[in-house]
């Protein structure tokens, strides 16, 4: 891998202002480079070894060249050359806001610069040898489902883009996220992908930064300042393991003045509040213990020449089916699962024909309610067998939201930390889509915990307890999602 560390860049930023009033309209220019409007999309069999050719994707008398890869898209002005370090920004509320009091922007020329100096201090760190990259979370740019066509909104932002590079005069690349993945702040998809873009040049995080305004303050950090509306722009730098800035330290009037305005002092250490898994106290006896408690009741049903039913109780991506097809099947017990079989009866038949051969079965579903475990207690009583019930009682809403984030995205988060040598942006993987949030809703909404009143023999407290495989995943697991 390549290490190139360039070294001042000549350039002026005199004549750089931002602008009064941006104007799109009109724009003769002619390049026989010129093409439809469209995107271009990772291919059909992005399975394969070899690289792919892209065209440049430019719309009618553009300056920016965008592609497109995994619902991310990449646009370039002025083809910037790799670089060891990047400054990286957000683009809302970092580098520019709406020109009005209203949230959104209405249209490609509804925005003016953070600050007044936003183009000279990029510019000045530009001559310093650093490659100016901006990322940016842009879901709304995604196109209606089963088309390719940009939408309105997506050509107003490719429009909008065009008209911020118009006032500047140094190269830059801009990272969009439309998709919900693992490009999506928080995680840190799109700084890998920055790196992937750099032309092999491997990219000095310490020595790079993250500037956005997501840092999660509370009201009145200065005088008058709502809270953030997220601390997504600080998870994501924690999680791309650079430093991080807000714009207020950033286009400071000390750093504004300055010709070299890098390196920067040291940042604030902003608390972040999201779910962290480090926060998590992993019991290990006691899961041990509940694994020794079920085999003992296991053992004794089948010197009985009897069945056993267990039931478990948890939401969505809480480990149920690991601690079912890791754990209780290594007990011999077997697994009926709604989702494998697809309807409710399947699943009560699959359980009625286990526990009539004097088998061990587990049913692997939430089982929020006395309702829905009702059925499952009735078959096990009518077959005589003993029923136990495992709830997974720790599994929050804030865990489980991480971990259905975490499993959706883990083929993304795998390539992004593979070698940087064998990383190609046309073969980054797709997504599980995960479970919908209205699954979780669902299950914390009829929520009633299991009692012995229900008809179970005995009621295990689970406390989750994760595992990976392969070991490198549990890095994976711990960043911010």
């Amino acid at each position: 891998m390549t290490a190139a560390k360039p070294g001042k860049r000549k350039g002026s930023d005199a004549s750089i202002s931002a602008p009064s009033s941006p104007n799109n309209k009109k724009n003769s220019r002619k390049s026989a480079q010129q093409t439809s409007l469209g995107s271009f999309f990772r291919p059909k069999n992005a399975d394969a070894d070899s690289a792919v050719e892209f065209k440049p994707s430019l719309t009618p008398f553009s300056l920016i060249e965008w592609r497109e890869f995994e619902s991310t898209w990449i646009g370039t002005f002025k083809a910037p050359e790799p670089s060891t370090k990047f400054a990286a920004f957000d683009l809302d509320k970092t580098l520019i806001n709406v020109r009005g009091n209203w949230k959104f922007p209405k249209g490609a020329d509804d925005w003016r610069f953070f600050h007044p100096q936003v183009p000279q201090v990029l510019q000045r760190m530009y001559n310093q040898g650093y490659k100016i990259v901006i990322i940016s979370n842009q879901a709304g740019l995604r196109p209606a489902k089963g088309s390719t066509e940009l939408t309105k909104t997506a050509k107003e932002y490719r429009l909008k883009i065009e008209n911020i590079a118009k006032q500047f005069d140094f190269p830059f690349t801009i990272l969009a996220a439309t998709g919900r993945n693992y490009m999506r702040k928080p995680s840190p998809g799109m700084w890998f992908m920055a790196e992937m873009d750099n032309g092999g040049v491997e990219v000095d995080r310490e020595a790079s930064f993250f500037v956005g305004d997501a840092a999660g303050r509370p009201a009145g950090w200065k005088q008058g300042a709502l809270e953030d509306f997220s601390d997504s722009d600080l998870a994501f730098a924690l999680n791309a393991g650079v430093p991080f800035y807000t714009p207020e330290e950033i286009f400071s009037e000390d750093i504004c003045s300055k010709e070299q305005p890098l390196p920067l002092a040291a940042p604030n250490v902003w608390p972040i509040s999201r779910f962290h898994s480090k926060a998590l106290a992993i019991d290990h006896d006691g899961h041990n213990e509940l694994l020794q408690s079920i085999e003992q009741l296991a053992e004794l049903a089948q010197s009985q020449a009897k069945g056993m039913l267990v039931v478990l109780v948890g939401p969505p991506a809480s480990g149920k089916s690991t601690f079912a097809n890791a754990h209780l099947s290594k007990l011999g017990f077997e697994r009926a699962n709604m989702d494998t079989l697809k309807t409710r009866k399947k699943c009560m038949d699959a359980v009625e024909l286990a526990l009539e051969n004097s088998k061990l079965i587990v049913v692997d579903n939430t089982n929020p309610d006395v309702a829905s475990r009702s059925s499952f207690l009735h078959i096990a009583s009518k077959a005589g067998v003993s029923c136990v019930a495992v709830v997974f009682e720790n599994s929050t809403r804030d865990l489980t939201s991480h971990n259905n984030l975490y499993r959706s995205q883990l083929h993304q988060a795998r390539y992004m930390a593979g070698p940087m040598e064998s990383k190609k942006l046309h073969l980054i993987p797709s997504i599980w889509e995960g479970v919908p949030a209205v699954a979780f809703n669902t299950y914390f909404k009829r929520f009633v915990a299991p009692s012995e009143e229900e008809g179970f023999a005995k009621i295990f407290r689970h406390v989750f307890v994760p595992g990976f495989h392969p070991p490198s995943d549990e890095a994976l697991w711990h960043q911010y999602y």
